[in-house]
């Protein structure tokens, strides 16, 4: 028997076993199965949280692409060139999930005087998993074309 035929008999045994009795555990399996297959299907998307609003990220893409993607408001005045620093965010949790700081990012950080370690470049900070970030500047108002 080859490990293929294992691993099914194995999985129909342990879904036998584990067929949820309830209505409200059928249910609860049913979407929890959807939400799993969801995410199966995505396996690049990163779940992150960026100015209060629930997002998905590109795995290895950058908070400011994701808030960009996503209609999130984020100022970048230098157009994503390390050099402004106003797409600064402050991370409240996940900051392990982010790529290392580079020396260009410390430098801009350091000059426009934002030492410290919770304080990243949206521009710069590349997504790994979960991450939780709030704007330093937000921006304020409505572009022309929004309501």
């Amino acid at each position: 028997m080859d490990s293929h035929t294992n691993e099914t008999e194995l999985a129909g045994r342990l879904k036998a076993i584990s067929l949820p009795r309830s209505r409200a555990a059928r249910e609860l399996a049913s979407r929890f199965a959807a939400r799993l297959s969801e995410v199966a299907s995505h396996p690049e998307a990163v779940p992150i949280r960026l100015c209060g609003e629930r997002l998905e990220a590109r795995a290895g893409g950058t908070l400011l692409a994701a808030a960009v993607k996503n209609g999130v408001r984020l100022m970048h005045a230098c157009g994503a060139q390390t050099l402004c620093a106003t797409c600064r965010v402050k991370v409240t949790d996940g900051a392990e999930n982010l790529t290392p700081m580079s020396g260009k990012e410390k430098l801009s950080l350091r000059y426009h005087l934002s030492v410290s370690r919770s304080v990243r470049l949206a521009c710069q900070a590349r997504v790994m998993g979960p991450v939780e970030a709030e704007a330093v500047f937000p921006l304020c108002g409505s572009l022309p074309g929004e309501a």
